[in-house]
């Protein structure tokens, strides 16, 4: 037999459906893209018409019309019809002089169409020319062939019609789509959803020279307006913030929130592997909240945008009428339920994340263009954006207790001036008493407003402490929901791991052959254990998170904490520095502060796996009313931009040593039941390791 024969791979006629209709989620996004190809064709002006659309009506219509530079016979032929067609790859840039960079790259997005309807006309024509040339396309026939019992058609045998259409005007261009057969009725939100999301089309900060206008119209709505979004949007915020990139030195700006400062800061890191982006945000209290609703109430905050090269990729959010429908690729939402007191939600930001496709290569649309495609790259750039978002969490927190303080504040001053006022008037009595008809009478409704500024501040301190009280409790439920939630996500897992393994060993032992394998997974199964018991450990000490206080020995208990470690210092040649004033007794749990020293520790001896020097250090020493808890170590440290969210669950940066991503989780949550803080500082040893800092209320 010849072995040179070859074969060529066919399309069944159900491939138009698959790139088509079962692809594109859903019909918004469908003319979403169709509008994005009007782009990369030059044009200026776009018409979106639906006609008798709503329930009911017949002959409805959905045209699509642009003023672009339109196709020829030829473009049709060998460039609109053939699937993925690289022409935008090879040319990415549209003709002069509009020079845009072409959104639409993968060659399916023309398949949209069939989301919409049964039946489509392409009316197109090039500048010069003196025909439209008008391609109809009947998707019923497509369906009927491959609902058929014939032989098996192939989608390239597919045959469709063409003709020509004079046009009075030679100079007139641009490309027509008439959707007809419209598969199910619209509603008048559907419509209005389409308008905002065509709105974000192109990016506000976009200077394009040549502009990109899109109207919509739909007269048995009233609908005729033009979906446009400008910066006006975005003057109603209460804070607005922006990143830059500096792509020459390789550095990518940061935003956090300086607590002592009470202001936004920027810190320059190394480029993250997705590339340098561009981000602006702008974040919306409560009473900009209902401006902004007063003043755009067809409009919705709704989180971030992407965009590369000034046009939009994929939405991280939108908002929809059906909550299940609602998009929330990176989580934000799905993070309010930790913690609703302090998280930020899309419904309180606005913002937009610039890409390009020259500097952000790898991160890449998905096809179905509601996300990108699940690579490292995005995945770290999914975290650097919650990073961002973190620093507008400490703002956040750090207004709510702001305006918290005011109000008591506020109400002591109040106490003060009366007092003030009344020892003013008893002056006078005093000095004067013959005023003392006059005055009395006002003495009189000083002294009853008086005692009502003293019940308020009464009752504002009730208050303050049943809402602090029922804080508390939400806090305590819901990070124990989260707990296990995540527990059991985490012992399954690992269980199912080991199970794996286990079968192996059932299996195929013993086997001479397999002798490398058997010794690496009964090491892997011996760490995973570990880290499964040392989770259930903490599960076990967290249901006693209630057990009474004690007196605690801060000096006497750290020594004993530190001294378990003996064995594994000598064996690591770990040096230990302490610095533990005596007589410091508390009234507390004396297990959390070992979960909190131990975990510590543990992260420590980890992150010097590899250093020249080891040392941990540990002290602790009282400062205004605070217990300050230092642990330093000379490991390899953590990056400066990750220091707000290195203490989340399952984030480690010792994974090659065995880090799960738990001991600093179980540290955040230690501190936080002793009312305290905990954060990463500057190193107390310069430019090498990690410095935690604790802080807790003293007198408690």
């Amino acid at each position: 037999m010849d072995s040179n024969q070859t074969l060529r791979w066919r399309f069944d006629i159900s491939t138009f459906r698959l790139i088509g209709r079962d692809l594109i989620t859903d019909r918004v996004t469908a003319l979403f893209e169709l509008v994005k190809n009007c782009y990369d064709a030059n044009a200026q002006n776009v018409t979106v018409a639906l006609e008798n659309i709503g329930a009911g009506k017949r002959d409805p219509v959905i045209r699509i019309e642009d003023d672009g530079y339109g196709m020829s016979f030829e473009d049709i032929r060998d460039k609109w019809m053939v699937i993925g067609t690289s022409s935008k790859r090879s040319h990415p840039y549209s003709p002069e002089p509009y020079n845009r960079k072409c959104v639409g790259e993968k060659g399916i997005g023309r398949f949209a169409v069939d989301k919409l309807g049964d039946y489509v006309s392409i009316i197109t024509k090039k500048s010069g020319e003196e025909r439209w040339l008008k391609v109809d396309i009947d998707w019923a026939a497509y369906y009927r062939e491959m609902n058929g019992e014939t032989e098996l058609r192939l989608f390239t045998d597919m045959e469709n019609s063409y003709s020509y259409i004079d046009a009075p005007n030679k100079d007139e261009s641009g490309t027509r789509l008439v959707i007809s057969v419209i598969r199910d009725p619209w509603t008048k939100k559907e419509i209005e959803h389409l308008m905002r999301e065509i709105s974000k089309i192109v990016s506000p900060f976009a200077n394009l020279t040549y502009p990109f206008k899109v109207k919509v119209l739909a007269p048995e709505f009233g609908i005729n307006q033009d979906a446009v979004r400008t910066l006006d949007d975005f003057d109603l915020a209460t804070v607005s913030l922006s990143i830059g990139v500096d792509e020459k030195s390789n550095l990518q700006q940061s935003i956090y929130y300086d607590k002592e400062k009470k202001a936004f800061e920027h810190r320059l890191i190394p480029l993250k592997s997705f590339g340098g982006v561009k981000m602006n945000i702008y974040f919306f209290d409560d009473a900009a909240r209902r401006n902004y609703r007063k003043a755009f109430p067809n409009d919705s905050i709704d989180g971030f945008k992407v965009y590369r090269d000034g046009i939009i990729a994929t939405p991280f959010a939108e908002t929809n009428e059906n909550p299940d429908l609602k998009r929330d690729v990176l989580g934000i939402d799905k993070r309010l339920w930790r913690d609703m007191f302090s998280r930020i939600s899309t419904r309180e930001f606005l913002g937009t994340i610039e890409i390009t496709s020259a500097g952000n290569p790898k991160i890449i649309d998905a096809t179905n263009r509601q996300d990108f495609v699940d690579n490292e790259e995005y995945k770290e750039l999914k975290k650097f954006i919650i990073t961002q978002l973190n620093a507008l969490q400490d703002y956040k927190v750090e207004m709510r207790l702001s305006k918290r303080n005011n109000a008591e504040e506020g109400l002591k001053t109040a106490s003060d001036d009366i007092n003030s006022l009344m020892s003013a008037f008893n002056d006078i009595v005093a000095q004067k008493p013959e005023l003392k008809p006059t005055v009395e009478p006002l003495l009189k409704q000083v002294r009853k407003t008086g005692k009502s500024v003293k019940t308020a501040i009464s009752e504002q301190k009730k208050a303050l402490e049943d809402f602090t009280r029922k804080e508390n409790i939400y806090m305590s439920i819901m990070s124990l929901q989260q707990f296990a939630i995540t527990i059991t996500h985490a012992v399954r897992t690992t269980l199912n791991q080991i199970r794996d393994r286990i079968e192996f060993f059932y299996r195929y032992y013993p086997d001479p052959d397999e002798e490398t394998l058997f010794q690496l997974y009964a090491k892997q199964m011996y760490e995973r254990f570990k880290v499964l018991n040392r989770v259930i450990n903490y599960m076990l000490s967290y249901s006693q998170s209630n057990i009474n206080p004690e007196e605690v020995d801060l000096k006497k208990t750290f020594e004993e904490i530190v001294s378990d470690y003996d064995d594994v210092f000598s064996r690591e040649g770990i040096s230990l520095q302490t610095d533990f004033p005596d007589k410091l007794v508390l009234n507390t749990n004396r297990q959390f502060f070992r979960d909190i020293l131990q975990n510590l520790i543990d992260n420590s001896v980890k992150a010097m796996a590899d250093s020249e020097q080891k040392i941990v250090r540990c002290s602790y020493e009282v400062k205004n009313d605070m217990l300050e808890i230092l642990v330093s170590d000379t490991g390899k440290g953590i990056p400066q931009e990750d220091w707000e969210q290195v203490f989340a669950l399952y984030y480690t940066t010792t994974e090659k040593q065995g880090g799960a991503g738990v001991g600093l989780y179980i540290v955040k949550t230690r501190v936080e039941s002793l009312r305290g803080t905990v954060s990463v500082v500057e190193s107390e040893f310069g430019e090498i390791g990690t410095t935690i800092k604790i802080t807790i209320p003293f007198k408690k």
